[in-house]
Parts: C-alpha cells; structure tokens; sequence
C-alpha cells in the first residue's frame, strides 16, 4: 500500500506538504535547436565566414568591410562590385552560387519549424511529457481541478492535466500548463501523461462514476502512485477507494467540517489558514525516511540539536500508526515519516541536510 504522506516513490526526503520535489528538465538538443536547425545555422556561418576570409585573403580588406560585403551578397542586396579584382569577381560568383543556396535553406528550415510548433501545439506537449518524472496528474478540469493545479504551480511542481473539455484544456495551456484533451478513463489518454512516472494523481471530475473508472484505469497502469479522488456522494467515498484511491475527499463533508471549526475554534483556524499562503511565517512539511535517507538511524534529539527552531509534530512508523509529539530518543528507520513546523529556511535546511562522510 503506498504511503499517503509521500509521493509512492521510495525517494529521499520526499515532501508532499510543501511540495518541493525534485524535477526533471526535458533535454535538448544541440544550442537547444532540433538538429535540422543546427546543421542550417552551421552552414550559414561556415559560408559567411569563408566569404569573410576569403575577401581579406583576395582583396586585403579590413574584416568589417569583408563581412559586410559578404552579407550583402547573401541577402542579393547589391551595393556595387566595390572596386573587385577580376579574382574577387570569381570568388563572388562561386559565394553567391553556394551561399544564396544555403541562406535560402536555412530560412525554409526556420520557418517550416516555426509553423510546425505553431501548427501542432499538442506535439510539442507531448515531448515535454515524455521527458517528466515526478509530477503530478490532475484529471478533471473544473473549479476543483483549477483550484489543485493553482496550488501545485505555487510550489514550482510539474503539473500535466486532462480533460475532454477543449475550451478547457486550451484555457489551462495559455497559462502555460501542459493539458491534454482526451478521456482519463482510458489506458492511452493516461499513458501520454505519464502516469506511470507520475508522483500523484489528482482525479476531480464531477461525476463519481467516471471518478471510480479512472482510478481503475490509474491502479492498474501504476499500482504503487498516490491517487487522491474527489467524491460528490458521500456513499461513494468507498466505493473510490475500492477501486484504488489512495485518498478520497468529499467536497461537502470537508467543507462542512472547515465551516464548523471556523465557528468553534475561529482563531485556531485562522492562523492554520495563514499558514497554507504565500509567504508564510511558519512552514509544515513532512520528512520521508529511507534506506538512503541522511536521517535514517539517527534520533528526533539528534536532528533537533542540528535543528533547535524546529517542532516535531508527529511520526508515522512502517506500521501506520501515528505518533503526536514522538520519542525523541527513538531512532528513525526506513519507511518512517516525520511531520516537522517551522520557519521556512530551517525545514529547506532540514530537507537539505546531508551526512558528513
């Protein structure tokens, strides 16, 4: 059973609440151009420079008058012969039979790129995706699908969304988020985003039988992914995670609940909803423990000393059972989580932390 506290992935120091996650930087290729673009570039300036080179070498020119010459045979602008030998005349001739050529090719080639990635914005999505580890799906492109992806893009996480609703996919890819149109419930659809590299799936549809579908879909692609499904109906909050949601949340029971703690403890609340903003004083995140850990083996004391700001809320052993305010003498093993508070540069230092050799 995967852990609700970390991203399924046996990673070092994964967090989840504050959603600092390592991600992955699609390659490129050659100065970042796809190799038709970097061949063209380089013939241009093979060709301007033996044009250069080669009138400094005929005609002794100064190197701005050979460069500048040689652009304005290429571009067939024409400003005269300039007083050419009859070398230099051969030497344009053959410059212009090669060189015109080679300007024409590399401008086809940078227009028809231009309108490839105009033509075909999903191509380009698609190789974005395919080079993605660790991010996070959300299915579902309403106000509860907008809302998760405004909180994931507020902590720099990779976020790719689907959605059957084109003005809603279009409207998400204008902010610059990667959308795919298509339906989550089906095996390709959630293979294009990489949900078998995913670190979380967001399923928030509103409806809770195409809700259970995908998470089928989902579990069987990747059984061991955090899947987090929305529920509508209060009775099928189990049905969902029957059919493998790692969590499941019902909008109206959830909302209720926070209205009835606002009216109860109003103060508790407020200062727990100031810490979810941008910016804030006090910082919760969780510390997943693994074999490759730097704090696995050591204790809550010893990380306290290298730590003194930081509060230890809680601890979650391999056994799920959850501990307020743990021993601090008990030394953390693989597959523990640890719920630490602070200011936001102590718990970046604590994630940071590395065991001296």
């Amino acid at each position: 059973m995967p852990n609700p506290l970390n991203c399924g992935r046996p990673t070092s120091d994964c967090t989840v609440m504050s959603a600092t996650l390592c991600k992955h930087r699609p390659k490129t290729t050659f100065l970042g151009f796809n190799p038709i673009i970097a061949k063209s570039v380089v013939l241009l300036g093979i060709v301007v420079g033996t044009g250069t080179v080669g009138y400094i070498w005929i005609e002794g020119w100064s190197a701005w008058q050979s460069l500048f010459f040689t652009l304005i045979t290429l571009s067939t602008v024409g400003y005269g012969d300039n007083g050419l030998s009859e070398a230099g005349e051969r030497f344009t001739a053959v410059l212009m039979i090669g060189g015109i050529g080679t300007v024409s090719y590399t401008a086809t080639s940078l227009l028809n790129r231009a309108v490839a990635r105009a033509a075909h914005p999903e191509r380009r999505i698609m190789q974005r995706i395919k080079h993605l580890r660790d991010h996070h799906v959300v299915c579902g492109l309403g106000r509860t699908g907008e809302r998760v992806i405004e909180r994931l893009r507020e902590e720099n996480v990779e976020v790719v969304a689907i959605d059957t609703n084109s003005r809603a996919v279009e409207k998400m890819r204008t902010r610059g988020v990667m959308a795919i149109e298509g339906d989550a419930s089906l095996d390709d659809t959630l293979a294009k985003a990489g949900v078998d590299r995913a670190c979380a799936i967001a399923v928030v549809t509103s409806s809770d039988a195409v809700n259970a579908l995908i998470c089928l879909t989902a579990r069987a692609l990747t059984p061991e992914t955090t899947i987090i499904a929305r529920a509508e109906d209060e009775t099928s909050v189990r049905k969902l995670q029957r059919a493998g949601a790692t969590n499941v949340i019902a909008p109206a029971s959830y909302g209720g609940d926070g209205v009835a703690q606002y009216m109860l403890h109003p103060q508790v609340n407020h200062l727990l909803r100031g810490l979810q903003t941008e910016g804030a004083a006090i910082d919760f995140s969780e510390i997943f423990v693994s074999q490759e850990s730097p704090h696995c083996g050591r204790t809550i004391e010893e990380i306290g000393g290298d730590n003194p700001r930081l509060v230890f809320v809680a601890a979650r052993g391999r056994d799920q059972l959850v501990i307020v305010r743990p021993d601090p003498m008990r030394p953390l093993e693989d597959g523990d989580v640890l719920v630490v508070a602070g200011i936001p540069e102590d718990v970046r230092a604590l994630r940071a932390f590395k065991r001296a050799a």
